[in-house]
């Protein structure tokens, strides 16, 4: 058990170092959601917040009152695509890629419901 620990600890580490650089750098680390109604085909929003929570909270406030999907991204672009019942969302370093990867998910006949990219993108 202790190894276990240890090795997760030492996994982890990198990911720290990562985020703290960034910080010391000035890069600004911001996040995005999408919130998505499937019964109503609503959605909500919000990009360049400081915290996930942030962002998942004011996306469903954009968003119809029972949206049964959220997803979130830092620093980088959503994309979520739909076709009748089908849905397909994906992450991308650009709005394109973001599109092409949920569009590709979702299959034929969906088109780009909504987008959205946090300012550093």
């Amino acid at each position: 058990m202790r190894t276990l620990t240890a090795a997760l600890v030492l996994l982890a580490l990198p990911i720290f170092a990562l985020d703290a650089a960034a910080a010391r750098n000035g890069k600004r680390q911001l996040w995005g959601a999408i919130a998505y109604d499937s019964k109503a085909g609503t959605y909500g929003y919000a990009i360049d917040r400081k915290t996930k929570r942030d962002a998942e909270s004011d996306a469903f406030a954009n968003c119809a009152p029972h949206c049964d999907m959220i997803k979130t991204f830092r620093d980088s672009c959503g994309a979520l695509a739909v076709g009748g019942k089908r849905v397909g969302w994906e992450t991308g370093a650009s709005r394109q890629i973001a599109e092409m990867k949920a569009l590709k998910k979702c299959g034929d006949g969906c088109t780009t419901k909504v987008w959205a990219c946090t300012s550093e993108k």
